[in-house]
């Protein structure tokens, strides 16, 4: 009767597990970010656009589509009050790592191929303004960015076509 006992508890703490992933997937962005304005670099001004999908249960920030920042990539972000503050750390272009099985990384190789080293950006939660900053691996400043963004829903997202 035990060995019975023992398989419903393990039965029933699977199916709870199975639940909590389900409900965590499904609600996994809470805010959506459409911002559009300006990247200046080199005295020269570019129109920039940024979606943004925002994550709060572990505070990270999507790139879901923009002309001038990684598309794909993740960034985290802290809330406070004011701001989202947002840093993004981009691995040096051409850096390979290599692992083995039982100890993990052990050897990098890093060439300085490009410029474009970290992303800093900051919301502001009152007027929804944001700025950022593009830095090298010096940490000087290869232009700026203003954009005003518009909060959003999932609902006001479009659907995927295909």
């Amino acid at each position: 009767m035990t060995a019975a006992r023992r398989l419903v508890h393990l039965a029933v703490a699977t199916l709870a597990l199975y639940g909590a992933t389900q409900q965590a997937g499904a609600a996994e962005f809470n805010l959506f970010l459409n911002c559009a304005g300006k990247l200046n670099a080199n005295g020269k001004g570019k129109a920039a656009t940024l979606d943004l999908a925002m994550r709060d249960s572990n505070e990270t920030a999507l790139i879901q589509r923009s002309n001038v920042l990684p598309v794909g990539e993740r960034l985290k972000y802290k809330a406070s009050p004011m701001v989202y503050a947002m840093v993004y750390k981009l691995p040096q272009p051409g850096t390979h790592y290599y692992n083995d099985w039982v100890h993990g990384q052990w050897v990098v190789w890093q060439p300085n191929l490009k410029r474009l080293a970290t992303i800093r950006l900051s919301v502001d939660r009152q007027t929804a303004e944001l700025e950022g900053e593009l830095l090298d691996f010096n940490d000087d400043s290869l232009g700026t960015i203003t954009m005003d963004c518009k909060p959003m829903t999932a609902d006001d997202m479009p659907e995927p076509k295909f």
